[in-house]
């Protein structure tokens, strides 16, 4: 009977080889040379070793048409001609999203607006995806949010959504979602501020201190390449905002805007 299971489970291991090289094969052309993504699983028993096979294609046409229905790229993408400012600093973070081409503008500035909740929906509701741009003890961060914010209650999620950090001495680094499903904003609430997650990054702009920040990665975000635990600089203790800008795209007059109300988590934009 042992014997008979070692066999069974070889050979079933054997056709799914068989079927991933078939597969292979039969792709036109142009899918011959698109990204396959396959991971494989291992259950070990005391009786036999079962192992399944999972080929994933992702469709680079799809993702040009689509590029949010799929987890963030780390890849940087280069500026735009005739971009300054805050537009230009966050624009390499931008490849494989809805704004990758879009001109942007700042349409909140704590500074300016205040770090105040119900400030910072009037400005930002509505308006579509968002880039969040944070500053704390000389370190910048943020996050992509898809979704945006419409003061509708509850969560607004994409797989899309990440969250970023400044390297040393230059360049960007991006934190994708953990899991299926990403927490672009947990909280769209309209005396709420910004969550990313339930903690990966917290601006709540309320309270005693509405300049108050904290992170903390590995829930709902990754810690990347560096294993880091939070978005903050090293060192503990109480962080405070010192800088908070929110960026989102510039539409035409009578443009639509997605996900400018309630959203539908299809993984599209």
């Amino acid at each position: 009977m042992l014997s008979y299971l070692r066999l069974s489970s070889l050979s079933a291991i054997a056709c799914a080889l068989v079927l991933t090289s078939s597969l292979t094969r039969t792709l036109s052309p142009v899918h011959a040379f698109a990204p396959l993504s396959t991971s494989t699983n291992t259950r070990m028993t005391a009786k036999t070793t079962v192992t399944s096979l999972k080929v994933s294609y992702i469709d680079p046409e799809e993702v040009k048409a689509y590029p949010e229905k799929y987890p963030a790229t780390y890849d940087l993408q280069g500026g735009l001609p005739f971009e300054f400012g805050d537009a230009a600093f966050v624009r390499p973070l931008l490849k494989q999203t809805q704004l990758e081409k879009r001109k942007l503008q700042v349409v909140y500035d704590a500074k300016k607006h205040g770090f105040d909740a119900k400030a910072f929906h009037a400005k930002v509701d509505g308006k579509g995806a968002a880039v969040v741009l944070a500053k704390s003890r000389g370190q910048w961060f943020g996050g992509y949010n898809p979704r945006g914010w419409a003061s509708l209650g509850g969560s607004r999620p994409s797989v899309a959504s990440f969250v970023f950090y400044k390297k040393f001495p230059f360049g960007w680094q991006k934190l994708r979602t953990n899991g299926g499903g990403g927490m672009a904003c947990s909280r769209d609430e309209f005396d709420q501020g910004i969550y990313f997650g339930a903690d990966s990054l917290v601006m709540p702009l309320n309270g005693v201190d509405p300049r108050s920040v904290a992170s903390r990665l590995g829930m709902y975000f990754e810690g990347g390449p560096e294993d880091r635990s939070t978005l903050l600089p090293r060192g503990g203790g109480n962080y405070k905002l010192d800088e908070l800008k929110v960026l989102t795209g510039i539409y035409a007059k009578g443009e639509d805007i997605p996900n400018s109300g309630g959203v539908l988590d299809l993984g599209l934009y």
